[in-house]
């Protein structure tokens, strides 16, 4: 008998928890809760500026695991997530995965100065009206929420913790093993 390493069992770990876990309902929006169904459906439909000057919608994204990312240029932590961000959505090009961030109470001069000073890539919608900050319920910064391939929220493992989330409040070093494998885990469902 042989003696399997944790390097070998906590990826087959996490690859069994996302995929037991990774297409459940949040909590956002119950399945079969018409009226939470219809409030996501017009939040994915509803279009926002981009810091790029074009119009974007969640809808947008369709087909695609959605790593859903909210910030603003003023947050220090936001600041320092921004790298491995990039990094992550780097190491994912070519697959049905994207990045969204979502600028939030902030100036859109500002969060323009943002992206171009990291050399965001990936698209960045401006939530001038808070339309996706109230319907997320986001509340402080970084905030990070996964959505499926027809854009509902879904429960996904921290990568920093090991817990079934939601919703994850505050930075994470996304371009480390963890993450990558976690992000990687629902790609391949």
């Amino acid at each position: 008998m042989s003696i399997i390493s944790a390097r070998t069992i906590v990826p087959l770990l996490c690859s069994a928890v996302v995929a037991l876990c990774g297409c459940s309902s949040s909590g956002v929006t119950p399945h079969g809760d018409d009226a939470n169904a219809r409030a996501l459906r017009e939040v994915l439909r509803t279009e926002f500026p981009t810091t790029s000057g074009e119009q974007s919608k969640l809808s947008d994204f369709r087909g695609k695991i959605v790593l859903l990312h909210f910030f603003a240029s003023w947050c220090v932590e936001c600041e320092a997530e921004a790298p491995a961000l990039k990094n992550l959505g780097r190491s994912f090009e070519g697959a049905d995965f994207a990045i969204v961030g979502v600028a939030i109470d902030d100036d859109p001069f500002d969060t323009k100065r943002f992206v171009d000073r990291h050399q965001i890539s990936y698209p960045v919608l401006m939530d001038v009206s808070g339309d996706l900050k109230g319907f997320f319920s986001v509340r402080g910064l970084p905030v990070t929420l996964v959505l499926d391939r027809s854009g509902n929220p879904i429960t996904f493992q921290d990568p920093q913790t090991g817990a079934v989330t939601a919703k994850l409040e505050g930075s994470r070093r996304w371009d480390t093993e963890g993450p990558v494998q976690m992000i990687a885990g629902l790609v391949e469902n």
